[in-house]
């Protein structure tokens, strides 16, 4: 004790001239982001992200955008059921620490249309917690069944929803569309319903994001994007895909429309756009294992030449375009299709040890990779109808039919081989004999 009271202590008083030579106080503030007050160094409160965070590359949030969701949390009356209409929660999860933090959708609460789509209130109810349970233990691990990526599906994604309630929405529409296709339609229709609201809630908010892309809501956009291209596909596959069956499934000649990617595949070459503006902050950070590509550019497949097996089949279409104006349209998109047959073959005879550094990747990438690389032009012409398009599509149909195991997948493969047939008739029957048979048609 060095015996000056408080309001006269050489700390305190910047004048006196007693006592030993202090340090300068350091002048505090009250308005840096949550990460830089709990490390308790001072930010330059540069907006949306303040330079020490985005060095760190850890997510910059402030208290003023939080305040709006604990202030909606705080008009709930005690004692009420936790129902959709009257639970919320401040969501006290904090950017940059391990906390884990229960989170559910937001559900019809009023908010400004210019809020930060992280600072709205979200509601959220016992039905929603137990559809992050199944995301967690079960949803997820069916779609990513590589342990060295599992942990960013389990974990970071339900991370993002936590700050980008449209993100949660999407996590919470797939889970809920998994469990129609684990019951069945009859015994889990109960769930339709919660994936369509769930969907039709996190698109809203996704679009709106969408207005300003930014590093800080990237990883967001880019999530909602990779669960989105997902839930297209678990309904489509939900309604059947031919099995005529299900009362959703829509009329046959728009079925047609659909199978040949009228809405998805747009959907897919549409990432694109939304990953361009940050695509390279993306890389750097912690979904870099997901965007990888392997060694994709180093793959080239040699000179198109008829024979035996799938390659020497699919080469064999050449003569279906060698007299048509398209001619270099096509053949660049069949110089991408056996370019992805390269890249799902080189998996059966690798290494575990390099396996186990691929990634989720390994699965899904080859065929997909045709939608975004192949040119838009090829793409007219498919939906055109003309017959080498059709063709070639249905070789791509062998691809997707390779990962039909997945929920999400099942059936579509075959669909697009069994529509290719349906559109192409008995004349250019031999073109796809070989995608017939693989898929099991004959």
């Amino acid at each position: 004790m060095n015996g000056f009271p408080a309001s006269q202590s050489p700390i305190a008083t910047s004048g006196s001239l007693h006592g030993p030579r202090r340090r300068r106080p350091h002048r505090k503030t009250k308005t840096g982001c949550t990460e830089c007050r709990r490390r308790r160094v001072k930010c330059d409160e540069q907006k949306p992200s303040c330079r020490a965070c985005v060095r760190r590359a850890v997510p910059c949030k402030y208290a003023s955008e939080y305040r709006a969701i604990t202030d909606a949390a705080g008009d709930v009356s005690p004692g009420l059921p936790l129902t959709p209409d009257t639970a919320t929660s401040p969501l006290p999860h904090e950017p940059g620490t391990q906390q884990e933090t229960s989170a559910r959708s937001p559900r019809g609460l009023p908010t400004p249309s210019d809020a930060p789509c992280c600072a709205r209130p979200c509601a959220f109810s016992v039905d929603d917690l137990a559809l992050l349970h199944h995301w967690t233990w079960s949803t997820s691990l069916s779609i990513c069944r590589e342990s060295s990526c599992a942990d960013i599906w389990q974990r970071v994604f339900p991370e993002v929803g936590l700050r980008h309630p449209f993100v949660f929405h999407a996590i919470l529409s797939l889970a809920a569309l998994h469990l129609v296709h684990s019951h069945g339609t009859r015994d889990g229709g109960q769930y339709v319903a919660e994936a369509a609201k769930h969907h039709n809630e996190g698109l809203r908010g996704f679009r709106q994001s969408l207005a300003n892309i930014t590093e800080a809501n990237s990883e967001a956009l880019f999530v909602w994007s990779l669960l989105n291209m997902i839930y297209v596909f678990g309904v489509f596959s939900r309604r059947g895909v031919g099995s005529g069956d299900d009362c959703s499934s829509p009329p046959r000649h728009l079925h047609k429309d659909l199978v040949l990617g009228i809405e998805w595949i747009p959907m897919i070459r549409g990432i694109e756009a939304v990953l361009y503006p940050t695509h390279h902050h993306l890389r750097l950070g912690r979904m870099n294992r997901i965007l990888s590509l392997g060694n994709w550019d180093d793959l080239e497949p040699g000179p198109a030449v008829e024979s035996q097996g799938p390659d020497g089949h699919l080469c064999a279409t050449r003569k279906t375009w060698e007299n048509s104006s398209d001619a270099e349209t096509y053949d660049q998109a069949l110089r991408i299709l056996r370019k992805c047959r390269m890249f799902i073959q080189q998996f059966e005879t690798m290494d575990a040890a390099t396996l186990a550094d691929w990634g989720y990747n390994r699965a899904w990438s080859g065929p997909l990779m045709f939608v975004h690389f192949a040119p838009q032009s090829y793409f007219t012409l498919l939906h055109q109808r003309q017959p080498p398009a059709l063709v070639l599509f249905a070789y791509f149909g062998t691809l997707l039919h390779g990962i039909g195991s997945f929920w999400f997948m099942e059936g579509l493969g075959e669909e697009i081989v069994k529509v290719v047939a349906d559109l192409l008739g008995s004349y250019w029957r031999p073109w796809i004999s070989w995608p017939i048979e693989y898929v099991g048609l004959d």
